[in-house]
């Protein structure tokens, strides 16, 4: 400080005045905006279990209506790009009503302004009003400065054309075709292009990036759709990858389209098991807790595979995934939070008779077969969705996504700090007895001098 220039002491002093001034409308506005962020979490893996048991729902009603692969697979993609955007939908009506009720601290300007209503010849302040005049306020941009997702799919409806091939159709106009490895636009406005991206995403694997071709005009059109879908590309030309960056970095209405002369579509890798029938068992990531707890108290069905995996036979997985698809927040909560090791899964009293109801414990309010496999297919999620971050989001947001074991093992820290003064207290009185045990000159042993080391606090 003995450095600073007398403007810059008072810029600093006025940092920390507004500082101390916002903090409680801050911290009530961003613990608000966190619940929303974690409850959409929660509602995102359960969506997962949704997706699931629809895709094998869907395979069983039409493979027994003798409907052909490419037709159950073109079903089965849109109805789970349909889910998909219903949460996001949801997920922004719910953020943007929660705008409107959380606190709103006072801007940086506005506290400047008012502060210099109190000392008018102050030049300091001329500068900072300047400056923060030019900026935006990007501390409360928030939810409300996002331009609502569109709902694109709701009308659009899959059926098997005249040569066999799929298309999907808003009333008697086909919009997109499927022709298997490649989804063809035949409308390219941005509603059938952000649609056929959708699509896409459910029907080819987006992890390995969606191949756009076509004209120049549709490629760069798609490409910013998808930048602000998130949908990784593989396409290498400049021009699609600087309107894939548009997209991704604005978050505002895109410009309408030219319709392109030529075929345009989109294609990438097969996801695996789209349409296949589970057969047999199913491969899931476990908690290390969890392949402990097994190792000891092994489940019938349950395999420990290493590598922290396990196998679970098909239809207890579909089971599983169909009781997550119907439960609500606060089952959901208890069951993220489930012990294994505890023969009620160490659930809140309040909520036992809810988790009975739902078949997640007995008459005994022990867990159930059900109960156990939907812990272990939320854990299967919730690693599946933090190995899937982006590395540049993993060190902040993955410590959102916890397993049942990351939550037992919080609540264990949690109750070992607050034991430490205790703790901490027991230990002084005995040492201090142990040193009051010996005579004055006689020497205190190295292993007794220790422990009362390690009970001074500095």
């Amino acid at each position: 400080m003995e450095n600073l220039t007398g403007e810059q002491q008072k810029r600093i002093a006025l940092l920390e005045a507004y500082e101390a001034k916002t903090a409680p409308e801050r911290e009530i506005r961003n613990a608000g905006i966190d619940q929303h962020e974690q409850e959409y979490r929660e509602k995102w893996l359960q969506l997962q279990s949704s997706m699931e048991a629809t895709r094998g729902e869907l395979h069983a009603r039409l493979k027994g209506l003798n409907a052909s692969e490419q037709s159950i697979s073109a079903s089965v993609a849109i109805e789970l790009a349909k889910l998909t955007e219903g949460y996001y939908v949801e997920k922004d009506k719910a953020a943007h009503e929660l705008d409107g009720t959380l606190a709103k601290p006072q801007s940086w300007l506005d506290f400047l302004k008012e502060s210099k209503l109190e000392q008018p010849d102050d030049p300091s302040y001329d500068s900072l009003i300047e400056e923060a005049e030019k900026a935006p306020d990007s501390g409360l941009e928030g939810f409300t400065k996002q331009t609502a997702p569109n709902i694109v799919l709701a009308d659009l409806h899959a059926r098997e054309g005249k040569d066999g091939v799929m298309e999907y159709t808003r009333g008697l106009t086909v919009a997109l075709r499927d022709v298997g490895d490649r989804l063809d636009v035949r409308k390219t406005d941005d509603r059938d292009i952000e649609a056929a991206l959708k699509i896409a995403a459910k029907k080819f694997d987006v992890d390995k990036g969606l191949l756009l071709t076509g004209d120049t005009a549709f490629k760069v059109r798609a490409a910013e759709i998808g930048g602000k879908l998130g949908y990784p590309l593989q396409n290498t030309e400049p021009e699609v990858l600087r309107a894939w960056m548009r997209g991704k970095q604005v978050s505002q209405g895109l410009e309408r389209a030219r319709i392109p002369s030529v075929d345009a579509g989109i294609t990438g890798d097969p996801v695996k098991n789209l349409t296949i029938a589970p057969v047999g068992k199913s491969v899931l990531r476990a908690d290390q807790r969890t392949m402990d707890i097994l190792t000891k108290n092994p489940v019938a069905g349950i395999d420990l595979l290493g590598d922290s995996k396990i196998s679970m036979p098909d239809e207890r997985m579909l089971a599983a995934n169909a009781s997550i698809k119907d439960l609500g927040y606060q089952a959901i909560q208890q069951i993220a939070r489930a012990d294994l090791e505890q023969q009620n899964g160490g659930v809140e009293p309040g909520s036992v008779d809810l988790l009975r109801e739902k078949g997640i414990l007995d008459t005994d309010d022990k867990l159930t077969q059900l109960g156990t496999d939907v812990v272990m297919v939320r854990d299967d999620r919730v690693i599946r969705e933090r190995e899937a971050l982006e590395p540049s989001l993993r060190a902040n947001i993955a410590q959102y996504f916890k397993t049942s074991g990351d939550y037992v093992r919080e609540a264990f820290l949690e109750e070992r700090k607050k034991a430490a003064p205790e703790v901490a207290e027991d230990r002084k009185e005995k040492a201090l007895e142990q040193e009051n045990a010996f005579q004055v000159g006689e020497k205190m042993p190295k292993a007794r001098q220790h422990t009362l080391e390690e009970g001074i606090e500095l």
